[in-house]
């Protein structure tokens, strides 16, 4: 990666629907106090390089970023923000993710413009899928015999996926509906996500439900 001209990386998955980053970063090379700032600060939301990330799945340069999300202010602050930390150029590879909607290893450079050939960027392709097929197969041993959703959280979500409401649930399984309500909320808390819905995806996708 040095090689290329790029002194930092970060892999995590895409934050969509009101989703926080930091629960969903699964390999952090950003420079010391900038990573704490953009979490803190919730530039995910405003950040023309993650909000593209969410939107296609071709490798790209930061400076391509369709100016429609790269042009605001909001964008513009945080790449300003960026240069305090050394970072001023980059190269994103979005990626398909068995953990989170997409995911995207982007790649930092203290060089105020990239010039990359199309060699180089397979190169870094090429690397960004190899990293994320490593640290899904790490997460994937560690899940095996996980603690993320208790058997209970699993039951709500599976009839949750089956399009049954809390009050139904509540019934079929012989619960108060706070407690089946109370179950979705942590379940919706484990996976970082917003809403039961992306708890149901989180849980298809990691295996851990069948409906």
């Amino acid at each position: 990666m040095r090689d290329l001209g790029f002194e930092h990386l970060i892999l995590s998955g895409v934050p969509l629907g009101g989703q926080k980053l930091a629960p969903m970063v699964e390999l952090n090379g950003w420079p010391a106090g900038w990573f704490e700032r953009y979490v803190e600060a919730e530039h995910a939301a405003i950040d023309g390089v993650c909000i593209y990330s969410a939107k296609t799945l071709k490798p790209f340069l930061w400076s391509e970023v369709p100016a429609k999300w790269s042009d605001t202010e909001g964008s513009r602050r945080v790449a300003g923000e960026a240069t305090e930390f050394g970072i001023w150029s980059g190269f994103a590879v979005p990626m398909l993710s068995a953990h989170h909607w997409q995911s995207v290893l982007s790649f930092a450079s203290s060089r105020k413009r990239c010039s990359l050939s199309p060699r180089q960027q397979v190169q870094l392709v090429t690397m960004a899928v190899y990293a994320g097929m490593s640290i899904q197969a790490l997460s994937d041993i560690e899940d095996e015999g996980d603690g993320v959703l208790t058997d209970r959280e699993k039951e709500v979500l599976l009839w949750a996926a089956a399009g049954k409401t809390s009050s139904e649930t509540s019934q079929i399984l012989g619960l108060a509906e706070r407690t089946v309500k109370w179950h979705t909320t942590r379940a919706r808390e484990a996976f970082g996500v917003a809403t039961t819905t992306q708890a149901v995806v989180e849980a298809v996708r990691r295996r851990l439900i069948h409906p």
